[in-house]
């Protein structure tokens, strides 16, 4: 029997093609045993449209890869580096917690700490509990803001964002509201929400719906249980 050939240049093209590919790849030392045939290859250029042969051509896919590659280290490099940094900022944060005396010590040392190792320009604690002086971070539990946004936690996560609702935002950053441009608000106690720890920034890119929240979710882990040894 015969082999069929192409009914068309363009299947003959594609045949031909295919037969070539499969040749090199059976044969990967074809250009060892026929080194003269690279020096003959021409290559259009991609950009200037000049012609030039194999191995520059070779040597500029090399290049790419190389820069490709180069660049992926470099993002891998600087987020090892932030998550050392993320890291040590919330050491320091546990270190800092386990040293409070009371409820009080707990939350001024907690603003304290978030505003100065996270570069925070806002930060709001609120959660259920007995009345402490004239602290506004206790609220009752029949507060039906606080309950209300309590209800928006999925699973216990926290939320990232860009500007949240208007009244959320004056809800929880009062006068500072217009100010702040991204914020992110993580749960106190994951399993049963009783409160929330929100952050504010002037930056808008700081907080997006994208990002990762495993720092937040520990960083919300250690409020909760900081905050748990002095609660009434």
């Amino acid at each position: 029997m015969t082999q069929k050939l192409p009914h068309s240049e363009l299947d003959t093209e594609l045949s031909w093609e295919e037969a070539v590919s499969r040749y090199l790849d059976d044969h990967p030392d074809y250009f060892t045993r026929r080194p003269e045939i690279l020096t003959q290859l021409m290559l259009s250029h991609e950009t200037g449209g000049k012609a030039v042969s194999l191995i520059e051509r070779q040597v500029q896919v090399l290049r790419e890869q190389t820069q490709t590659l180069q660049r992926q280290l470099r993002e891998l490099v600087n987020n090892a580096r932030e998550n050392d940094v993320l890291s040590s900022r919330l050491h320091r944060f546990a270190m800092a917690m386990i040293d409070c005396t009371s409820l009080d010590d707990a939350l001024d040392t907690a603003y304290d700490l978030l505003r100065q190792e996270f570069k925070l320009d806002a930060v709001v604690i609120l959660m259920h509990g007995q009345p402490l002086g004239d602290r506004p971070e206790l609220v009752a539990a029949d507060d039906s803001r606080l309950n209300t946004l309590l209800k928006q936690f999925n699973a216990g996560k926290p939320i990232c964002g860009g500007k949240f609702e208007e009244s959320l935002m004056s809800y929880l950053f009062g006068e500072r509201a217009a100010e702040i441009k991204s914020s992110a608000l993580i749960p106190l106690d994951d399993k049963n929400p009783h409160g929330v720890l929100a952050l504010g920034t002037h930056d808008p890119y700081r907080f997006h719906p994208g990002m990762g929240t495993v720092y937040l979710t520990r960083l919300g882990e250690l409020l909760t249980h900081s905050l748990a040894r002095h609660r009434r």
